[in-house]
């Protein structure tokens, strides 16, 4: 029994550690994966080559995401509990459309990894929230461009139209002045959608979380 825990605390901190390791790294690279994937979409057509180059270092970065995430599994004392447990991180590694997304929760972590105190990380909430929802435009932005751009009679054909159908949706104020006509376009609206009632949520939740602390701090 004492044998069992031992070992399951050994292979949590080289976890941990791993993790720690490498989470600056896979913010950068995630950002990077965020880069050659809007880029050939926002300025549609490339030449052949750059084209290419954007391409092969997507595939480079990805091969980077599944090796971090086997790596991660083989140091699990648990891995069928790793595996129920990391779904997500397995969705943004396996599914093309969500590998963007992986920016997203590498900056949250790597950003939660610097907070010290509570009351530092309420105050950091809000430039979390911008940093996200600024990742988040660009990303679904060349996600409906991509889709919507070769339909007849869509409404997004060119990036100005997806920036601002992205930030009119995010923010939820919803002009309808320009949107997704296919069903592919409709399920990145209702992500980008759910993420932004999420938003403002948070946000209202963080106000409120900043008075309390700081009442707290001053009593």
């Amino acid at each position: 029994m004492q044998f069992l825990f031992r070992r399951d605390t050994i292979a949590f901190v080289k976890a941990a550690n791993w993790r720690k390791r490498t989470a600056l790294p896979t913010l950068i690279l995630s950002l990077l994966y965020t880069f050659t994937y809007v880029v050939p979409i926002y300025f549609y057509p490339l030449n052949q080559s750059l084209d290419d180059f954007f391409r092969w270092a997507n595939y480079a970065i990805w091969a980077y995401f599944v090796l971090d995430y086997l790596i991660q599994l083989f140091l699990a004392s648990n891995k069928f509990k790793f595996f129920k447990t990391h779904i997500v991180e397995l969705i943004l590694v396996v599914v093309p459309f969500f590998r963007p997304l992986r920016a997203l929760r590498a900056l949250l972590f790597t950003t939660k990894a610097g907070f010290r105190t509570r009351k530092t990380y309420v105050r950091s909430i809000p430039i979390l929230i911008t940093g996200t929802t600024i990742l988040m435009i660009l990303i679904m932005g060349a996600a409906v461009l991509d889709i919507e751009r070769p339909v007849p009679g869509s409404h997004i054909k060119t990036p100005s139209d997806a920036l601002w159908w992205a930030l009119v949706t995010v923010t939820t104020i919803g002009y309808g002045d320009v949107y997704p006509v296919t069903n592919q376009g409709r399920l990145v609206a209702g992500v980008l959608i759910i993420f932004g009632v999420a938003m403002i949520s948070t946000l209202t939740a963080s106000f409120a979380a900043w008075i309390l602390v700081d009442h707290e701090a001053s009593a």
